[in-house]
């Protein structure tokens, strides 16, 4: 396999992930809107939406470090990391504080990336074991 060939194929998993993000957030969300309240709904689309800005600054910052001298790039990366952490702590303990979102609802929309992880993960796993299994 070719070098530019890993690569694509791991852009396009992240890509695959960021899609099933904001999917299974606009899911959630609608479900919530449905099923509960309108403040329940809002609670995880705040949740998802954090989760999901946050894991595609992520992506952004590790694509910039891993495109550079490691070594350089090191130091700028981790105090990025846990500034942006930083903010997320502040803007989730404020609108908790303030109740401006219902918790339980806004851990289900915060949980959004690991599901949208563990959904590509298993669209991959599926795909790797079924293409050696076709009839």
């Amino acid at each position: 396999m070719a070098a530019g060939q890993g690569r694509e194929q791991s852009e396009v998993s992240l890509a695959r992930i960021s899609l099933f993000n904001w999917l299974l957030l606009l899911l959630l969300t609608g479900s919530g809107w449905l099923f509960y309240t309108a403040f329940v709904a809002r609670s995880v689309f705040v949740g998802g939406a954090i989760a999901n800005l946050s894991f595609l600054f992520l992506k952004k910052d590790l694509t910039a470090l891993l495109r550079g001298p490691l070594e350089a790039a090191k130091a700028r990366f981790f105090m990025r990391y846990y500034l942006r952490l930083s903010v997320i702590v502040a803007v989730l303990f404020l609108l908790v504080k303030l109740q401006l979102v219902q918790p339980v609802a806004l851990l289900v929309g915060l949980s959004t990336v690991l599901l949208s992880i563990v959904l590509a993960m298993t669209s991959a796993v599926k795909r790797m074991y079924l293409k050696d299994f076709k009839v």
